[in-house]
């Protein structure tokens, strides 16, 4: 057993997503009161309450509404909460939060104590900077009511000015506990996850269900990553915005109940939307996972409309969808679409099945400059560009030739399959959808978002072939615990290489 430790490591995108080292304060719902001094044994009561009665020393911005000779100044000037410090939520309700222009110069952390489930009510952050919120639970159910709004809204805002550098990690995120089963529910009592028009947000590792869409990044220079967006009825995401990332993210379960035509992911350039340079990886984007869902529908993956669409990068993302529109790009310049897996689960059944597609926009002018490679799918349809070492499976008994279990979306590849080694290197991710290395096994890059590793194959695995590695994400260290035989390469969230 070996320990290597690397110190000075910064891999988190967000240099400033540390714990906070201020004061801590305290907020209990059940035992607190605003008149105590908001320590661990004489709690404030709500979250909302802390808000409103000015407990937080802040900056916004002055003259309103905001313009560009506007100034930031301080407000509540020596109240207890200050920046760097930590808000300590516990048990129960805490309101309906609304945060508008509140900018600090180091971020105020608003957590959930260990072991207790605070509830917000709503989460609306206008006009902010520097607020992560960590481990809460926002749903208006346990209210006794539907919002039928949207449960998490960060904007930039035309009166209180910019947002930017949110953070809301660890979080739940629900209309309700278990999908409704009719269509008027969902209609009159779902909300939207999280709508994000600002930018530099991060959303990390939200567990987001039972919502109409999911999460909206309507900005630029954002990062959903790690979330599960689970029964969703309109889409599952979009992105309105440029330079985001959209990275190992689970959308699953689409429940149709209106005329929305429903999607993984969409975006568009309606009303002079500029979206260019987004990347899109290692994402999972199912129809369902049970074919007896209520209110099933079709879904589309990745549907990019109303182009044109630059820079993109789209790799090593499952999609399995009962539609034509698996990736679709109508006006692409200088995409790339790399070691996708896009397959229909039905693919003998209409609508589909899935393609890959890029294509003129809607005015007829014609896409260029893209390149598509490594991936499988049942249908390729590229009107413009380098499309080489792709296969095509045109029916359900193709896919059991090729994946170790399709029917239960394992789409690991069989040690005999065709699309072991069979990619072009010099466009490959350097890892597949699970991390491994695309390098390491073989004579190539494999086709698809899988790369063949026996320990998900053929072969057992040895309890001894194992590491631990934390802090996840890393801060500002990474300790490694095993026998490391071989390299360890670090990588940020947007996959640049770190060391």
């Amino acid at each position: 057993m070996s320990m290597k430790k690397i110190v000075g490591l910064i891999l988190f995108v967000f240099g400033w997503s540390l714990f906070g080292f201020g004061a801590k304060f305290y907020v209990d719902p059940n035992q607190g009161s605003m008149s105590n001094s908001g320590s661990s044994t004489a709690p404030w009561s709500t979250l909302a309450e802390v808000i409103s009665q000015h407990k937080i020393e802040s900056y916004h911005y002055s003259p309103l509404p905001y313009s560009a000779n506007s100034q930031l100044v301080v407000f509540d000037q020596g109240a207890p909460v200050q920046a760097g410090d930590t808000l300590v939520l516990r048990d129960g309700l805490h309101g309906d939060i609304e945060l508008f222009g509140y900018y600090n110069s180091l971020p105020i952390y608003v957590l959930a104590e260990a072991e207790h489930h605070p509830v917000l009510r709503t989460l609306r952050v206008a006009g902010c900077r520097q607020w992560i919120f960590k481990g809460l639970t926002i749903s208006s159910e346990p209210y006794g009511d539907y919002a039928n709004n949207i449960l998490v809204s960060i904007e930039s805002h035309n009166w209180h000015g910019p947002c930017a550098r949110i953070e809301v990690a660890d979080c739940q995120v629900y209309s309700t506990d278990s999908p409704w089963v009719n269509a008027d529910d969902w209609v009159n009592k779902a909300s939207d996850g999280f709508f994000v028009r600002a930018d530099s947000i991060s959303l990390m590792d939200n567990q987001v269900r039972n919502v109409y869409f999911g999460i909206e990044l309507m900005g630029d220079y954002n990062q959903a990553v790690g979330n599960s967006i689970v029964n969703f009825a309109g889409d599952g995401s979009r992105i309105l915005g440029s330079h985001n990332l959209l990275d190992g993210n689970l959308i699953k379960n689409c429940y149709k109940v209106d005329d929305n035509h429903d999607d993984g992911l969409q975006s568009f350039t309606t009303n002079g939307l500029v979206v260019d340079s987004n990347i899109v990886r290692n994402n999972i984007i199912l129809n369902y996972d049970d074919p007896n869902q209520p209110l099933l529908g079709p879904l589309q993956g990745i549907g990019c409309f109303d182009g044109f669409f630059r820079h993109w990068v789209v790799e090593n993302n499952l999609i399995v969808v009962n539609h034509w529109h698996g990736i679709s790009f109508y006006g692409a310049i200088d995409c790339r679409i790399v070691n996708n897996t896009v397959l229909d689960p039905t693919p003998a059944t209409n609508p589909g099945p899935s393609w890959i597609k890029i294509t003129d926009n809607k005015n007829g002018m014609p896409s260029s400059g893209c390149v598509v490679k490594n991936n499988v799918a049942n249908n390729f349809q590229i009107d413009d560009g380098i499309a080489t070492n792709n296969i095509t499976l045109a029916t359900f008994a193709d896919y059991q030739n090729e994946f170790v279990n399709p029917s239960v979306y394992d789409f690991n590849l069989l040690s005999t399959s065709a699309l072991i080694d069979g990619g072009d290197a010099s466009v490959a991710p350097p890892f597949d959808i699970n991390g491994t290395s695309r390098t390491t096994n073989g004579s190539g890059p494999d086709i698809g978002a899988y790369e063949y590793d026996y320990l998900v194959g053929t072969l057992p695995v040895l309890s001894e072939e194992k590491i631990v590695v934390s802090p996840n994400p890393v801060v500002d260290y990474l300790d490694v615990i095993g026998e490391v035989k071989g390299d360890i390469m670090l990588f940020s969230a947007s996959g640049l290489l770190v060391r």
